[in-house]
């Protein structure tokens, strides 16, 4: 555990000892014990693949038979523990449950604490499918005042909070993904302590037999769907319990996993510090148009997460293909070599004891048609961490003058800031202070910023150095400009760290367009923790078409990434590489290329080499 928030110790205490059990219980399988049928690679399935196809191929996926074909693999089953379907199996058994133990099957779910519309498709989750918007009537305990679930005409009339308008408390439950019939899937009160019950002594029970643990998908760090963004009575928005959220979940986890110590338990998207869980999904990981600070600062953290001892399915996603990825990202120029190529490397970037490569894209009906024979390739062990090859030519960029008025951050001068932040002269990069930001609380959104007037349709760098300090729970601590570049504003497309992180200088480059007016700011955004940022720069020009080169060395071979500085990827020819000794060039399909002693490589791309 890198930190600990100030209210983790109370919230540890009040999962009864649940979380000093597991530390004396043995994980599912040491990591370095964990099988994997091809040489170097452990590879996973999201659904797909029949047990013949898989059994030479993939060590993790959903299909039980693929474990009954080769004993090694591991079969974990899909499950859901925020959500619930009605009708369903679950559904019965939790309202048994709750009779049995004389237990209110409501307070299983979470409730719009006012009328809130929401827009969903009908019937299903599908494309095809009309979407809606209804208003579901909100909740408020304060309207029902004899306590009974119910308003009566005189209590409706006389409503505490005339915004909820809900006669009986069902009616305000949080769906998500799409309105009934046949089912309806709602959101549950992951807090309340006999659904966690629930789904430690029995559900998650039953659902893991005969498997190797469960995969539990739909597990944000906030409430989930349209609960995330609206009044929802059992979750404050505000305040030191903000995050209950998460801490809820992270008390229902550790129940069923101090119940059953020998599974292996996945959570989609779930990076919470304690884990609590055995590991995670990171269901888009990283597509080759994802930016090089992007690309580095997600394989530094799987590097770290694999350092804890996380089990860790890294999903690539490949470009796009009419037929086999429909939703991929359409780069023009790249062919589906290069792009499978480049993530084979990229996950070889991030492979340690625990890690999983993946690839394809929802809704997965092709998945097993976008399998490379690259993937079998032996280069061995790693025989070290990731190293840059080669550094960025920089001139241009550092060498010109900051645009940015007091960029050392010595003082507040010049800049536009909100509450949360503060002149820190103990913790500093550079000069007389750093900035330091603090949230106890993910919303609302503090902005720190400067207004600038740039050179329209223009090239600039921004830089800044970042320290962080347990940032969790939203997208994290950022540094980004506005409005210069269209109102560019997607987490790729920003200076963005999350974690507990050294400090580190982060830098990107973006194009004004014709308006000219636009900020610099930095922010916490949506996150828990502690930020420091210190020495933003802002200089005319982008860098220099020749973005690091990344290597990370096997007892077997090489790997060289060169993550891409820009959307245009069709750019020939590439930097030319001197390599240290002659070495043969993998290919997509699984043959070699004949032995050389230098490569050529594009922006955005990569090379997985053999020793001859």
């Amino acid at each position: 555990m890198r930190s600990i928030p100030a209210r983790l110790p109370a919230f540890l205490s009040r999962l009864g000892g649940v979380l000093g059990l597991l530390a004396l219980t043995s994980p599912p399988l040491a990591a370095a014990d964990r099988p994997h049928v091809l040489p170097s690679v452990r590879t996973f399935m999201n659904f797909g693949g029949d047990a013949a196809w898989m059994s030479d191929k993939i060590d993790l996926g959903f299909r039980l038979q693929a474990k009954e074909a080769r004993p090694s693999h591991l079969a974990i089953r899909y499950a859901l523990v925020c959500t619930l379907l009605e009708p369903s199996e679950k559904a019965e058994a939790l309202r048994a449950w709750c009779r049995d133990r004389k237990l209110d099957y409501e307070d299983c779910f979470i409730h719009f604490a006012a009328d809130t519309p929401v827009t969903l498709h009908v019937g299903a989750e599908e494309a095809a499918n009309p979407r809606e918007t209804r208003t579901i009537p909100g909740w408020d305990p304060r309207n029902d005042r004899d306590g009974d679930g119910r308003l009566s005409d005189a209590e409706f009339s006389s409503r505490a909070n005339p915004k909820a308008s809900a006669r009986e408390r069902r009616t305000a439950r949080v769906p998500i993904y799409y309105w009934g019939p046949p089912a309806d899937d709602f959101v549950m009160h992951v807090g309340f302590a006999g659904y966690q019950d629930f789904l430690a002594a029995r559900h998650a029970p039953e659902v893991a037999a005969g498997w190797d643990g469960i995969f539990f998908d739909t597990v944000p760090d906030e409430v989930a769907g349209p609960g995330r963004t609206a009044a929802v009575a059992e979750y404050p928005r505000v305040g030191p319990e903000s995050d209950r959220w998460a801490r809820d979940l992270q008390s229902l986890f550790a129940k069923v996993k101090a119940r059953q110590p020998e599974k292996l338990f996945v959570a989609n998207g779930w990076q919470a510090d304690p884990l609590v869980v055995d590991g995670f999904q990171l269901e888009n990981w990283l597509g080759l148009a994802t930016p090089a600070h992007e690309w580095r600062r997600r394989i530094d953290r799987a590097r770290d997460h694999d350092r804890k001892g996380h089990v860790q399915l890294l999903q690539y996603n490949p470009v796009h293909d009419p037929a086999l990825v429909p939703f991929g990202t359409r780069l023009p120029g790249v062919d589906r070599g290069r792009d499978q190529i480049y993530g084979l490397a990229s996950y070889l970037m991030a492979h340690g004891a625990g890690t999983y490569f993946g690839f394809g894209l929802h809704p997965y009906t092709r998945v097993t048609e976008l399998w490379f024979d690259a993937i079998r390739v032996d280069l061995g062990q790693p025989a070290g961490e990731m190293r840059p090859w080669q550094a960025e030519d920089r001139s241009g960029t550092d060498t010109g003058p900051n645009l940015l008025r007091n960029g050392s951050l010595d003082s507040f001068d010049d800049w536009r800031v909100a509450e949360g932040i503060v002149l820190d002269t103990a913790v500093k990069r550079e000069g007389v202070a750093s900035v330091r930001i603090e949230s106890a609380d993910p919303k609302p959104i503090r902005i720190h910023s400067q207004h600038l007037l740039l050179k329209p349709n223009t090239a600039f760098t921004l830089s800044a150095w970042i320290k962080t300090e347990a940032v969790r729970g939203g997208i994290g601590a950022q540094v980004y400009p506005y409005d210069f570049a269209g109102a560019t504003t997607s987490p790729a497309a920003m200076l963005t760290v999350t974690g507990t992180t050294d400090w580190t200088r982060h830098e990107m480059s973006f194009t004004t367009a014709d308006d000219e007016a636009g900020r610099i700011s930095f922010r916490l955004s949506e996150a828990l923790g502690t930020a420091w940022i210190d020495d933003l720069r802002l200089t005319e020009g982008a860098p220099a078409p020749v973005t690091p080169v990344f290597a990370r060395e096997f007892t077997r071979g090489l790997v060289l990434v060169r993550p891409p500085a820009g959307p245009d990827l069709s750019a020939v020819p590439g930097m030319r590489l001197i390599l240290p000794s002659p070495m043969k060039r993998l290919r997509a399909d699984g043959r070699t290329e004949a032995t050389v002693n230098s490569i050529q490589l594009r922006d955005g791309e990569a090379a997985i080499l053999l020793h001859p």
